[in-house]
This record gives C-alpha cells, sequence and structure tokens, in this order.
C-alpha cells in the first residue's frame, strides 16, 4: 500500500472516532456538524496528495545576444547631449551673469535718451503709477500716454468695448449663457426708468430729521 494511501485510511479512522463522539455537536449554520465538516476537510487534503504529477515544462536556453559587425560599429549614433547643460537656452541665469548682462547694456545705450534701464523693471510697480511712467519709445507716445485722449471716435470705440465687457444688453444677445430677449423685457406694471431718491440724499435727511432743532446751548463744549 502506497503511503498517500495508508494516510487516507489513518485520517477516515482520526475522523471516524472524532465524528462517534461529536454526532450532537452545533453546526453553526453550515448544516454539517463539526465532525462531518472535519472528515470533508480530511478527503480534501487526501485527495490533494493523490493527484497526477505535472508535466515539465521544456525551459531552452536564451539565445546569445546579436552583436555588430566589426565593420558596423563606426555608423552607431552618438550620445545624446544631456538637455541640463549650460548651452540650453533655458539655462538659468545666474546673478552675476544677469548683473554683468544688464551692465554692458546700460553702457551700450548711456547715449540713447529713450533707452529705458531694465533695472528699474525689477521692482514692483502699481499699475496707477505704472500708467504714468513714460514707456521710452518717444516724447510724443509719452505725452499721449499721460494725458487723456478727447477724439470722439476713440472715446466711441472705447465706450463700444467697454459695453461688450458688460453682459446683459437688453437688444443683444451675445452668448448662449445669456437669457433669451424675451425674458429681458421689462413687465408693463414695472417702473423702468425711476429710479427713486438718492440713497445719500435720504441718510442726510434722516440724520437731520433725528438731530432735530439746534440752539447755541448745542455748541457749548462743556454740554
Amino acid at each position: 500500500m502506497k503511503i498517500e494511501g495508508r494516510v487516507l485510511v489513518l485520517m477516515t479512522a482520526l475522523a471516524g472516532l472524532s465524528l462517534s463522539g461529536c454526532v450532537s455537536s452545533p453546526t453553526y449554520g453550515t448544516d454539517k456538524s463539526a465532525g462531518a465538516q472535519l472528515l470533508d476537510d480530511v478527503s480534501n487534503m487526501a485527495s490533494f496528495g493523490q493527484s497526477k504529477k505535472k508535466e515539465r515544462i521544456d525551459y531552452k536556453p536564451r539565445p546569445d545576444l546579436v552583436r555588430p559587425a566589426p565593420g558596423d560599429k563606426g555608423y552607431l549614433p552618438a550620445p545624446q547631449q544631456s538637455l541640463a547643460s549650460s548651452s540650453d537656452p533655458n539655462w538659468p541665469e545666474s546673478p552675476e551673469q544677469r548683473r554683468k548682462r544688464v551692465r554692458d547694456e546700460i553702457t551700450a545705450h548711456r547715449d540713447d535718451s529713450n533707452y529705458v534701464s531694465p533695472v528699474l523693471q525689477d521692482a514692483p510697480v502699481a499699475d496707477n503709477i505704472r500708467t504714468a511712467l513714460p514707456r521710452g519709445n518717444s516724447r510724443r507716445e509719452d505725452y499721449a500716454s499721460r494725458t487723456p485722449t478727447s477724439d470722439p471716435a476713440k472715446v466711441a470705440a472705447l465706450k463700444a468695448a467697454r459695453a461688450q465687457q458688460n453682459q446683459g444688453s437688453a437688444t443683444t444677445r451675445r452668448y448662449l449663457s445669456e437669457p433669451p430677449l424675451a425674458y429681458r423685457q421689462p413687465a408693463s406694471t414695472a417702473a423702468v426708468g425711476e429710479l427713486g431718491p438718492d440713497e445719500a440724499q435720504k441718510e442726510r435727511e434722516r440724520k437731520k430729521a433725528a438731530s432735530g432743532s439746534r440752539g447755541w446751548r448745542d455748541y457749548l463744549p462743556w454740554n
């Protein structure tokens, strides 16, 4: 008898003895007692040892590496140059190099009255001050940039550009996200064009009514 058969008989005998002593054991909701479950487990373990031997895989050795011929070595591509080098145009400029470049640029344009030094552009400038700074192109353009325009055509173009930026026109619909023009028409009972009293004027009148009439005694500092 093979070893597997002997193990199977022995485990079956042990399972039978344990099953005879645990006939009234609980099932724990599995519809099987503890002895029956043990017998199934032992049978499954014995069946693993009796399985057929698997077929061996025939491993074949790897082929040799394909090496270039002796005459083909000169045609191999050259190694790629690393991008992280100083010859790269996107290479960051050191403070010393920038200082030298700015000094040479200022020295080359020292006789140019319209030249604007790049050193002035390093510090942050407020928007209201930036509009007042000269652009450096010419004195006429500098004067035109500082002086408000009075050309009617330019004023009309500026108003038209501002009107396009503001959504909610009652006559045109530029985007699909805007409501249809029929929804923008006011109702017949709506007070259109009546702005009502000014809020600042109402606040002044309220303060005046709350203070009442004041006499000369109210202005004395010890009251």
